[in-house]
């Protein structure tokens, strides 16, 4: 035996003493050949039979078995680097038994997973057997387009989820179905390597390292068993409420389709949307664009730079930069391909949402719904190639990638080049990310056009029949329409007219506001009117300039006054009985605005709440409270009852702070202390001058108080007051003045001394028959 093998021997031996002396110490730690703790607790039966292994079920188990396999490894780690051999035998045994190790490490983490996995499927499945049978919609119809994606949106996450779910409940039973099998070879190799153990002269280290790797493959494939049963369970249980749910999103979505109506502002809030995006991106393409010219001068200059190489380095770093700026460039190119794209999803998607709600409000004729349904077919198509294309483009990207690497390993040693290659690998991992990027868009094209391809066939049928029912309600439509609803000697009011004069109403409203609004900002200012005046004007017009659109109106339709004579007793007693409110509150409105005992910006005090003014209105008051809550005080109430401006005519109030200082103080230096925290606050106005005044001889303290003025226009009340009750208190402190605080003295005034007599309280039952 060579020496080289002795000392081998000898390692061993110490290695394996070492292992044993671990073993023996808590936490225990495997020696190869013994058996992991926790991993198999029985000793073979008599009989020759399989062994009983019992492994740990529990989370914390689990966790505990994983930190005892991090440490053996971590031992078998220390004892390979401690190894120095010629042939290196003893430390591949050790690498082969870590790693079979870390596998049943790796397995007991994913069967802790599986648990809690189990454990949420098991919550996910009570949460949905308290909804079973319910509808999943809570909303009340109608319903919008929007809201019917969000439903669709919903019902493809549950079918996917379900399809998951059924896939890996398939792994699961198959790998459930091999793992026996792998479980009864690994019995029997560890028996045989026991076994050789056994035999006279057979323990070995390299028998030994071999049984353990045994037993961890052994370990690991158990423990995959359970892994698998816990992964099962928890999917079928999954796939149980997934069906469910899926059922009635079915009908969910059958019900809110059969529900949903126009919707004018989710239809125009979508394409508002959609047009902002599509701003944005083709501003983002005219930018790509003048960064592809740059790109391309660049690369020119490159190319310039390679010819005028000379050495094969300078050559080397050359071909390397323009192999770069190509690759930039094509990144630029896929990502303005992919702008572009994004572009034309935007574009067509705004489409499609605009044809969805034709189809909803029924606004399409059949012939256009064919044709729409027969170019969506064809853009279908079209998507299918360009996918094709795409997933081209990447296999040919990293081929690329992989002739740079290669390049890369050619340049060693050629900082310059090495560094625009790996720029070059860079840009192509970014054109493949970009161009993924624009597939998943495409994607969500594509399925829009099948969901709009699949609504356009189903909408073809209804539009036949409804097609037939408008031919016969047009006329009645019409006949209704004209429909007489009174009539005098020279007129007649039908529905058509008394509808397109409420029409004419509504604009006659919107147009007054416009042009008093349109007024107030340009040639009332000019006059030189302030806020309160332009607001009483604007109003008096608006009325004026109502009352004249309405006459208009009513004249333009043929509808005289005289129409209205019968209203006109009913109307005088609705207005002076129902209305008297209105008039007070409109009639105090112009009287405020012109009076001005309020203006916009006012702080006001209204039964003791502080507020703002925000706006005089014609029949009610807007402020503002410092809580930035809103409040409507009706126009007739600043009239009839006690409001406090507290900046009329100007923005100044005095701050009072009242304090206390000790009896003994010195009152002089209170005084000064006093005032100089009124000087030293930058919010507090010089003119008028603060003062302080000794105010009164208190039962508890001497009482000062100190008076200061502020501009409310830059400063708040209380917040000043509270700077200044801070800086009091400092000055006190420093000077040893103390704020005095309330106290009683009681003097007991007796001829004798007071008992005082101490006793242990009695028991509870003896208390209670006391009491009785």
């Amino acid at each position: 035996m060579t020496e080289g093998r002795l000392k081998l021997l000898a390692k061993g031996a110490f290695v394996f003493i070492l292992v044993l002396a671990a073993v023996l110490a808590p936490p225990p730690l495997p020696a190869p050949g013994e058996t992991p703790p926790q991993a198999a607790s029985a000793e073979a039966p008599a009989g020759g039979g399989k062994e009983e292994r019992i492994y740990p079920l529990g989370k914390d188990e689990i966790k505990d078995r994983i930190e005892e396999i991090q440490k053996e490894m971590d031992l078998y780690i220390k004892q390979r680097e401690s190894i120095q051999s010629d042939d290196g035998l003893e430390s591949e045994m050790l690498r082969k038994v870590t790693v079979a190790l870390g596998s049943a490490q790796n397995v007991y983490s994913r069967y802790r997973a599986a648990i809690e996995n189990l454990e949420q499927a098991k919550k996910e499945a009570a949460e949905a057997a308290e909804h079973d049978g319910k509808s999943l919609v809570k909303e009340s119809p109608p319903y919008n387009l929007s809201f019917y994606e969000e439903i669709r949106n919903q019902y493809e996450g549950v079918d996917q989820r379900l399809k998951s779910v059924s896939s890996s409940i398939q792994l699961a039973e198959s790998s459930l179905e091999n793992l026996p099998k792998i479980i009864s070879m690994l019995e029997t190799k560890v028996e045989d390597i026991r076994a050789e153990i056994l035999t006279p002269d057979g323990k070995t280290a390299d028998k030994e390292y071999r049984l353990r790797e045994a037993e961890a493959e052994l370990e690991a494939a158990d423990v995959s068993v359970r892994l698998q049963k816990t992964s099962l369970e928890a999917n079928r249980l999954r796939r149980s409420f997934l069906e469910s749910q899926k059922k009635l999103f079915e009908k969910d979505i059958e019900a809110v389709k059969n529900n949903l109506h126009y919707d004018e502002a989710d239809r125009n809030a979508k394409i508002e949307a959609l047009s902002e995006l599509i701003a944005k991106t083709r501003e983002s393409v005219a930018s790509i664009r003048a960064d592809r010219e740059k790109l391309r001068n660049s690369l020119v200059k490159a190319q310039g730079e390679l010819n005028a190489a000379r050495s094969d380095q300078q050559r080397q770093t050359a071909e390397a930069g323009v192999s770069e700026l190509e690759a930039w460039l094509k990144h630029n190119q896929a990502a303005l391909e992919q702008a572009e794209q994004e572009l034309t999803v935007l574009e067509e998607s705004a489409r499609i949402w605009e044809i969805r709600y034709e189809l909803v409000r029924d606004g399409l004729p059949g012939k256009e719904i064919w044709d729409y349904r027969s170019a969506a077919g064809d853009r279908i198509k079209d998507l299918e190639n360009i996918f094709r294309m795409q997933h081209r483009n990447i296999a040919a990207i990293q081929a690329e990638i992989l002739t740079a690497q290669k390049a890369l390993e050619d340049a060693k040693g050629n900082n310059a080049a090495t560094a625009r290659i790996n720029r070059r690998i860079e840009a192509l991992e970014q054109t493949i990310q970009i161009t993924n990027s624009s597939i998943t868009r495409l994607l969500e094209l594509f399925n829009k056009y099948n969901r709009f391809q699949a609504e356009l066939g189903n909408k073809i049928d209804a539009v036949r029949i409804a097609e037939q029912v408008t031919r016969f309600g047009k006329d009645r439509f019409l006949a209704f329409w004209n429909t007489p609803l009174w009539s005098g000697d020279d007129f007649e009011v039908t529905i058509a007219k008394l509808t397109l004069a409420i029409i004419l109403f509504g604009a006659a409203f919107f147009l007054s506001g416009r042009l008093t609004a349109f007024l107030g900002r340009t040639l009332l200012k000019r006059l030189g009117m302030d806020s309160s005046a332009v607001t009483a004007t604007q109003q008096i017009l608006f009325y004026i300039f109502m009352g004249a659109f309405i006459l208009s109106a009513l004249d333009m339709v043929g509808i005289p006054l005289t129409a209205f004579a019968f209203l006109g007793g009913a109307l005088a007693i609705g207005i002076g009985f129902g209305a008297q409110n209105f008039f007070n509150n409109l009639i105090s409105g112009f009287i405020l605005m012109f009076s001005k005992p309020i203006r916009a910006g006012d702080t006001i005090e209204v039964d003791g709440l502080f507020a703002s003014v925000e706006e005089i209105g014609s029949r009610s008051t807007r402020a503002k409270t410092f809580d930035n809550i809103d409040v409507l005080i009706p126009n007739s109430y600043f009239l009839n009852n006690k409001i406090v401006n507290w900046s009329l005519m100007d923005q100044k109030i005095r701050l009072k702070i009242e304090v206390g200082v000790a009896y003994g103080s010195d009152v002089r230096k209170v005084e000064k202390l006093l005032l100089k925290a009124a000087e030293d606050h930058s919010r507090v106005l010089k003119k008028p001058d603060p003062f302080a005044v000794f105010r009164d001889f208190g039962p508890n303290a001497l009482e000062f108080t100190l008076f200061a003025w502020i501009d409310m226009a830059n400063a708040s009340t209380l917040k000043v007051a509270s700077d200044l009750r801070f800086r009091l208190i400092s000055l006190f402190e420093d000077n040893n003045i103390s704020i005095a605080m309330p106290r009683i003295n009681l003097n007991f005034n007796s001829a004798e001394p007071i008992g005082v007599v101490m006793r242990n309280a009695p028991p509870e039952g003896a208390a209670a028959e006391e009491d009785e």
